[in-house]
């Protein structure tokens, strides 16, 4: 890859996650600026107290402690700013401004620190110690804080030129700013970028893991539903009829077994289509589903036929719940269908007591639901079972 693709690839990925670094750095000036107006006001104390004979160092001191003092003012605002920042979805542009904003100041109040200290000493350490000091901290973009160290060089080596005599002294610092504002900007663009590459890997992550979610949940539905009406399938019903039927041999109580198949759907295929046919079991299953309680189970078990599992639930109150399913289909039109959807429904009930397999238990609600079938369809018929099984 060549160097202006990199360079274009670098730029979208800092388009992509300055959104992310602005947050950040908004968190880190909330618990940084509270340390530096705690420094600064170290100074102003320490700065205060010193006591000297020469004039010249007591206006030093005294400049000193005042610009400390100044930079705690600031940087609290700083930092109330940045809270106000961090509850705000969405900020203005100056606000979004803020981290360069402050680091801009900082090294600005470094360059007029570093000039003070020219009064006593040749020490340029307060801008040094700025311009890595805000690489470090803060996340900023290679483009903002080449402009930021360009312009706080600037500032110190014109300052420097007023204030320095010695021309050699005045190369020495000027070189020294320099190579600062180098290992500061190579600092900054190296934390960047990784900041960049980890927040963009970590979003892959993330997405990878959705995307891997959302195929595990296919493939669960897959499995476990029918792909026409939604209803479970045939082997994730006898799965949960089976724990189901453990349960209630086990706890002793009752549970009945409903096997509805609709009546003529032959005939519903040979004169609409079988698009209409799916639209109709479609319309079957969503009828069953809304008239189940929670506890309920229904699915599709072949063709047309449907079979629910009633937990919990004596002969009785499973008869009236399969007459009021009924009624509910044979009474609920579908539209472009002239005839109504009816079924006959079949019933066996596990008794407290008796030892009835699955297995056995289906066929007799066979049995139950093709009596039906002969007796006229639309009806529901319950299995006699006598006796023990299993």
């Amino acid at each position: 890859m060549t160097l202006p693709d990199t360079l274009r690839r670098w730029a979208e990925e800092d388009r992509q996650v300055q959104e992310a670094a602005y947050r950040r750095n908004l968190q880190i000036l909330g618990i940084a600026s509270w340390s530096v107006v705690a420094l600064n006001l170290l100074h102003v104390l320490v700065f205060a107290l010193m006591r000297f004979d020469d004039p010249l160092r007591s206006a030093w001191a005294h400049q000193i402690a005042v610009a400390h003092g100044v930079m705690a003012v600031l940087m609290s605002a700083m930092g109330w700013l940045s809270r106000r920042a961090q509850a705000t979805p969405s900020s203005a542009l100056p606000m979004r401004l803020l981290p360069e904003g402050i680091s801009a100041l900082v090294l600005a109040w470094a360059v007029v620190l570093t000039v003070m200290d020219q009064a006593v000493s040749t020490s340029i350490n307060a801008f040094v110690n700025a311009a890595i000091g805000i690489s470090i901290v803060f996340l900023l973009r290679p483009r903002s804080i080449v402009v930021i160290l360009a312009l706080g060089w600037c500032a110190l080596a014109w300052s420097l030129g007023w204030t320095t005599e010695n021309p050699a002294l005045l190369t020495t610092n000027r070189m020294n700013a320099a190579s600062a504002c180098a290992l500061a900007l190579l600092v900054g663009v190296l934390l960047w970028r990784r900041y960049a590459q980890t927040e963009l890997l970590q979003r892959a992550l993330t997405e990878s893991n959705r995307q891997l979610e959302r195929q595990h949940a296919e493939l669960e539905t897959l499995a476990t539903r029918d792909p026409l009406t939604g209803l479970l399938n045939r082997r994730e019903f006898v799965r949960q009829a089976e724990l189901e039927l453990a349960r209630a041999k086990r706890q002793g109580s009752a549970l009945s077994l409903l096997m509805a198949d609709l009546d003529h759907f032959k005939s519903i295929n040979d004169r609409f289509g079988h698009p209409t046919g799916d639209a109709v079991l479609r319309h079957v299953a969503q009828l069953m589903s809304h008239s189940l309680r929670k506890t309920d189970s229904v699915a599709r078990f072949g063709g047309e036929e449907f079979v629910l599992l009633l937990p919990d639930t004596p002969e009785a109150e499973a008869l009236r719940l399969a007459d009021k399913l009924r009624r509910t289909l044979a009474e609920t039109p579908m539209a472009g269908l002239d005839t109504p959807v009816s079924a006959s429904i079949g019933l066996a009930c596990l008794h407290a007591g008796d030892h009835l397999t699955l297995d056995a238990l289906l066929q007799h609600t066979d049995q139950a639901m093709y009596q039906a079938k002969r007796q006229g369809r639309n009806q529901t018929v319950a299995a006699k079972i006598s006796g023990p099984h299993s």
